[in-house]
């Protein structure tokens, strides 16, 4: 019962949310995939390191690939870099089983993290706050304990990504287009 609850609240948390919020929300979920890999490693349990390693460089590839390179191509391109440089640490790091090579994409995502809250709050989104207690329930936890999943279609506007919808993983694109890439959130 509770995590129907859960779901319905991240259901409609995500289906409300700005294409800014939603980019947060996916900084925030590649962070704790982050976490949760070094974690594993120290516990040597290394599917599960794997597992959320790789879910943290699919949700990378994704706002990769959101963005828009048409309006401005050298902001693009810089943005771009970034996202590059944190996707290209990620892998090194599991190859090598670097702690440190997840640190510097740690570093660079905190950063994105901490502008991505200042875009939502000067725009009037609510801002996530994973560092909280979860006691209140107001806020979107973004553990991968449940089965829920999110599936997010690539974007069709410079805002960033335009749908996000709630269901089983699968292999095949989402009508619509959509990538059929998913992530436990």
């Amino acid at each position: 019962m509770q995590n129907l609850a859960r779901q319905n609240y991240l259901q409609a948390e995500v289906q409300t949310a700005t294409p800014q919020k939603l980019q947060l929300m996916l900084i925030e979920a590649a962070i704790k995939n982050i976490h949760r890999t070094k974690k594993a490693w120290e516990e040597e349990k290394f599917e599960a390191a794997c597992d959320s390693l790789s879910l943290a460089q699919d949700i990378v590839a994704e706002i990769l690939s959101s963005v828009d390179k048409e309006g401005s191509p050298d902001l693009a391109g810089k943005i771009a870099s970034i996202y590059v440089f944190i996707f290209r640490r990620l892998s090194e790091g599991g190859m090598t089983h670097d702690p440190e090579k997840l640190d510097d994409a740690l570093r660079v995502l905190t950063s994105e993290r901490e502008t991505w809250r200042q875009v939502c709050e000067k725009f009037g989104s609510s801002v996530l706050n994973s560092d909280a207690p979860s006691s209140a329930g107001s806020r979107l936890d973004l553990s991968t304990d449940s089965s829920t999943k999110v599936l997010i279609s690539p974007p069709k506007s410079p805002s960033g990504i335009t749908t996000a919808t709630f269901g089983k993983p699968t292999a095949k694109p989402q009508s619509g287009g959509g990538s059929g890439v998913s992530w436990d959130v």
